[in-house]
């Protein structure tokens, strides 16, 4: 599933401050958690004087274990992710996941970098037709031990390839 393959009305939908928030801390040096709008991730602005978007910027939908799942992460970003673990629900309408995002390489340069994490919720979406799960809470977060252990495998081949 694509973000391209959504009805308009969905991402009208999502774009809706009152409907659908954010809650995040994108991690590493960051101060704050904070909220935002999905629609900072989900249409490019018309133009900025600050900042250039490109599609790359923007979110698309991941895949893990068959669950299609929107998270706040840029497109590019999405070659470093890796999926740690996947826990859904009983009732499979909230999912929980554990990720690895080797994106900022400077942050990962060795084995110990494997502790560095990210922690989602997210929400089963099911509206026009729609069927996904739409992420309202993602933040950095410190993998410990079977989940240390797993990003740590990931980081060593990560390295040995560079």
């Amino acid at each position: 599933m694509k973000l391209a393959d959504l009805p308009n009305e969905v991402i009208d939908d999502l774009c809706q401050e009152d409907k659908w928030r954010l809650d995040i801390d994108p991690g590493f040096d960051a101060k704050h958690e904070f909220w935002m709008s999905w629609r900072h991730f989900l249409s490019l602005p018309e133009s900025s004087p600050y900042y250039q978007m490109s599609e790359d910027d923007l979110a698309e939908m991941l895949n893990f274990n068959g669950f299609n799942i929107l998270l706040p992460v840029s497109r590019s970003h999405h070659p470093s992710i890796e999926l740690i673990r996947l826990i859904p629900s009983a009732d499979q309408k909230t999912i929980t996941l554990y990720l690895h995002d080797s994106f900022y390489e400077d942050w990962f340069r060795d084995r110990w970098a494997a502790r560095y994490g990210f922690l989602a919720v997210a929400d089963r979406y099911e509206k026009f037709g729609c069927n996904f799960y739409l992420a309202s809470y993602y933040h950095f977060c410190y993998l410990l031990n079977d989940d240390y252990e797993a990003a740590e495998q990931i980081m060593q081949k990560k390295l040995s390839k560079g």
